[in-house]
């Protein structure tokens, strides 16, 4: 919490201290107006006040519920939801809005008045042109239930229905050859700087074999054959966000050159058994020496057998630091 809570400082002296501080300094140091006392100055501190508060407050949900910043370019992880964001989606913009009226009756400047309304009708197109579709691809069912029930700038009583969760289907191909697995080395979320298999989510009427051999073309430019379904995992979450049936196929017959997708990851063949000393997600961590134990049938998770030889089982339910629960069973 304590990286999260200093790239939140570092945020707050770059983008709200140049709204709030840089530009009315220079506005008013440009246009000479300044209040003199009285009671207008003494009214302004209330929303000046009540808006610095808002805004930490806000701060703090990014940090402690979103496990994140409010920077876009480091975004929470998590759907804020609780605190003032269950009254209205947008309060932090509220809050330098009304940090910016603060100012304008403290100094009693017209300019600076005119200055708070371009910075509310610039945040307004903000949200509506980059935010709400940012946060609608990225969390997804949660995002619209939250949009449902909570409006965007007028307070309303908090009233949100929790959103039923939707499984995610996705796949994970492990490639074999010579005892080694193609791993990948991934730069974006999820899992970020973590080892995974290549895979990916499935697309509309596709089944999850045609979806091993997709991603495995896409991200590699191997073609497969016939790749032999292992695992399937579901991963459960408190978020509705995050809900994953992963279906995990392991292949060893494949054509093709290798080229690798760019700004994807990193990719690399690793020997079997080093596979777990890579960082790897928790989940993967739980069902990947699954894998290569023999099953009832003789048939070694890592390989080639008959699709018949497999064993049929469970792990027991394992929870990681990101609150996912994840049941295995093996073929």
């Amino acid at each position: 919490m304590g990286g999260r809570f200093l790239r939140t400082l570092l945020f707050g002296a770059l983008v709200p201290a140049t709204i709030l501080v840089l530009i009315p300094a220079m506005i008013l140091n440009a246009t000479g107006t300044e209040g003199e006392g009285g009671l207008l100055r003494l009214v302004g501190l209330v929303p000046l006040v009540l808006g610095i508060a808002i805004l930490a407050w806000c701060f703090a949900g990014f940090i402690v519920e979103g496990e994140g910043t409010p920077a876009p370019y480091d975004p929470p992880h998590r759907l804020v939801t609780g605190r003032l964001y269950g009254w209205m989606r947008n309060p932090m913009y509220i809050a330098v809005t009304t940090i910016l009226i603060g100012e304008a009756m403290f100094y009693g400047s017209i300019v600076l008045l005119l200055w708070a309304a371009v910075a509310w009708i610039a945040l307004n197109f903000f949200v509506v042109l980059y935010e709400e579709p940012t946060l609608q691809r990225r969390f997804g069912p949660a995002y619209e239930a939250y949009v449902e029930h909570v409006p965007r700038w007028i307070p309303s009583r908090p009233r949100i229905v929790a959103a039923h969760p939707e499984l995610k289907l996705a796949t994970l191909v492990y490639a074999l050859r010579d005892d080694q697995v193609l791993m990948m080395r991934r730069t974006t979320e999820p899992n970020k700087g973590l080892w995974v298999a290549p895979g990916g989510k499935l697309e509309p009427g596709e089944s999850p074999a045609e979806c091993a051999v997709r991603e495995m073309r896409e991200e590699t430019g191997l073609a497969v054959e016939r790749p032999v379904l292992r695992a399937v995992m579901t991963e459960t979450s408190p978020r509705a966000d995050y809900q994953w049936l992963t279906f995990i196929f392991v292949a060893w017959d494949f054509e093709g050159t290798f080229t690798p997708a760019p700004g994807i990851g990193e990719f690399r063949w690793v020997p079997v058994d080093e596979v777990t000393q890579l960082p790897i997600p928790p989940a993967d961590a739980i069902f990947f020496p699954r894998l290569l134990q023999d099953g009832e049938g003789g048939c070694r998770g890592f390989s080639p057998c008959d699709e018949q030889g497999g064993v049929a089982g469970g792990s027991p339910p394992a929870m990681n630091k990101a609150g996912l629960q994840g049941v295995l069973h093996l073929r």
